[in-house]
């Protein structure tokens, strides 16, 4: 069986991110998919609205930790989404990068708004009770560069985090 440069190049990131996905999901205690998502735990319609999810990210994260990013300058916080009317308690979620891609030739990378949006975006459309996948988003809008990243993104019950944060 002959395999064609391009096939293996379309296979490779599938698996690398099946691998990563099973090995974050093993030291979170939590099982992935092919793709890296959560198969079970908390669903992002748990937590609150979409407008409230990422009304948390913004005012934790997107807002607040951009700029110039390192290789493997890592984050992980705990985002509380909170309560409303429809919600009766605050509930977070996970949110974790480690910087794995920067521009050609470039020591920092601007990772923007509309970049970290990007990265929380895909995985919450994605996956119903979020995951863990690797991904590469940019150029941002706002001048964001292409960055790629490790990301977890976790909803949980309740404003801590759960036990594993």
């Amino acid at each position: 069986m002959q395999f064609s440069l391009i096939t293996i190049l379309a296979v490779v990131p599938v698996l690398m991110t099946a691998v990563f996905a099973a090995v974050m999901g093993t030291r979170m205690n939590k099982t992935v998919d092919f793709r890296g998502c959560f198969d079970d735990g908390e669903k992002w319609t748990d937590l609150g609205t979409t407008e409230q999810i990422y009304a948390a990210l913004d005012e934790n994260a997107c807002d607040v930790d951009t700029g110039g990013w390192r290789l493997g300058a890592k984050i992980d916080m705990c985002i509380v989404v909170e309560k409303t009317n429809d919600f009766n308690e605050d509930n977070s979620f996970r949110f974790s990068w480690t910087i794995t891609k920067l521009p050609e030739g470039k020591e920092l990378g601007n990772l923007s708004h509309d970049v970290c949006v990007g990265f929380a975006e895909q995985i919450i459309n994605s996956c119903p009770h979020g995951g863990v996948m690797e991904l590469m988003f940019g150029p941002g809008a706002d001048g964001g560069d292409i960055i790629g990243a490790a990301i977890t993104a976790d909803p949980q019950q309740g404003p801590s985090c759960g036990t594993e944060f």
